[in-house]
């Protein structure tokens, strides 16, 4: 057997095993940069790269990665690269119209949301990713970062994305079906002190899953849902739901350029994204899409604002957006040392202004989560650990309106996670 075959059969048995992380006596070097694309073989559940003699030692050293920093529930076995690992080592494009969410009879009508309390959410849900098959929910206090509460997924299922209405307490979570491409849309509700409520159907099935972080938006007022998800058999699409009103559209994109970051305006009526260009390695840029485009490839109905965010989210007004780019990048790499930049950029104009910058971060990357009132930031902020080569970030809360960064006392993790509050 060849020294691929090896590797490829260690990773697979390194899935298949149970291994406590607190059993592992410290974090091996990680991936530099983690994605998420799922590979499914019957009803099992695996990360594996693109490019395989190239990647199958990240898939190993990711695997076995399961042990957290400190006190933290574990970081994601997610190896780099930009689609998934098909049998015949090539990528497939969409060849057919892509298929819409099926609403139930009861489908809701729209998700419960309030008015943002004044100052900083008090909580933020993250799921969770972890080798094999740990997977949950976590709220955490944002001023303390204390655990409040924790919930595993359905049986069978697998939570995959999360995104938050305004108001704080309610969120909406996808579900993947581990038999199935597809995933059920819930709704949840936190109690005045952080407690979990029960998940409550939305009566929503979406095709696909979520193979990036941040696949899954939804309006301030809880009334249009956006999601981007892959088909497991070569094809992407982007759907925007419209819950009132039952309207759905959709839009096809290729394995070559991976949609990610997804956010809405305020009305539904733009949906923005970063656009991941797998032959090239690095953002095609971030991209608008107005929702009332006829259905057609994603690239020819979104226009590109920028060729440099590798972060971006939408301002409820849906004239600006913010975004977060890391200088220098060339090519796809990122740098080991480098500045990390958060803006903003005005769309009628493309006049941008700098919010906070840090220079000579090691390990710069940019993942952050817009609360629904548009002041915050939660922002995975690149944190050094010893004895790793780095990606490992740590919560903070970036102040839109100030530039000030303020660290959540929260264990350091290996991200990114999907956030939401």
């Amino acid at each position: 057997m060849s020294t691929l075959e090896d590797r490829i059969r260690d990773a697979f048995r390194a899935d298949a095993e149970t291994v406590r992380p607190e059993a592992i006596p410290g974090p091996p070097a990680p991936p530099a940069r983690p994605r998420r694309r799922w590979f499914r073989s019957g009803q099992a559940r695996m990360l594996v790269p693109l490019a395989a003699a190239a990647a199958v030692v990240a898939i190993v050293a990711g695997l076995s990665a399961a042990a957290p920093l400190l006190q933290g529930p574990g970081h994601p076995a997610n190896p780099p690269g930009p689609g998934p690992f098909l049998p015949s080592g090539q990528a497939t494009v969409p060849h057919g119209p892509v298929p819409k969410p099926v609403l139930g009879a009861q489908a809701s009508q729209g998700v419960p949301a309030s008015a943002p309390a004044p100052g900083v959410p008090r909580f933020y849900v993250a799921v969770y990713v972890a080798a094999g098959p740990v997977n949950y929910i976590v709220v955490r206090e944002s001023t303390t970062g204390r655990v409040t509460a924790r919930m595993n997924p359905p049986v069978g299922g697998f939570f995959a994305a999360i995104a938050a209405p305004a108001g704080d307490r309610t969120f909406v979570v996808a579900v993947e079906s581990n038999s199935s491409c597809t995933s059920q849309l819930y709704s949840f509700r936190l109690t005045d002190r952080g407690q979990l409520g029960p998940l409550m159907p939305l009566h929503i099935i979406v095709p696909g899953t979520y193979p990036e972080t941040r696949d899954l938006a939804i309006t301030a007022d809880g009334r249009t849902i956006g999601y981007s998800t892959y088909q497991c058999d070569g094809e992407g699409e982007v759907g925007v739901i419209h819950l009132a009103t039952r309207q759905v559209r959709v839009w096809d994109w290729s394995f070559a350029q991976s949609p990610m970051n997804l956010s809405l305006s305020a009305d539904g009526r733009r949906l923005g994204f970063t656009m991941f260009a797998a032959g090239r390695g690095h953002p095609g840029g971030a991209m608008i899409l107005p929702t009332s485009a006829p259905a057609g490839p994603l690239s020819q109905r979104s226009r590109i604002v920028s060729r440099t965010a590798l972060w971006t989210a939408l301002a409820g007004d849906g004239a600006s957006l913010y975004y977060c780019a890391v200088s220098p990048y060339h090519d796809g790499a990122m740098p080991r040392v480098g500045t990390m930049t958060y803006g903003t950029l005005s769309l009628p104009s493309g006049g941008q202004q700098v919010i906070a910058s840090w220079p000579e971060l090691s390990s710069p990357q940019c993942y952050a989560s817009l609360d629904p009132a548009g002041r915050y930031l939660l922002v995975q902020f690149p944190t050094p650990v010893a004895n790793t080569s780095g990606g490992w970030v740590r919560p903070a809360i970036l102040d839109l309106r100030t530039g000030r960064l303020t660290s959540i006392p929260a264990p350091a993790f290996y991200g990114p996670f999907d956030i939401a509050w």
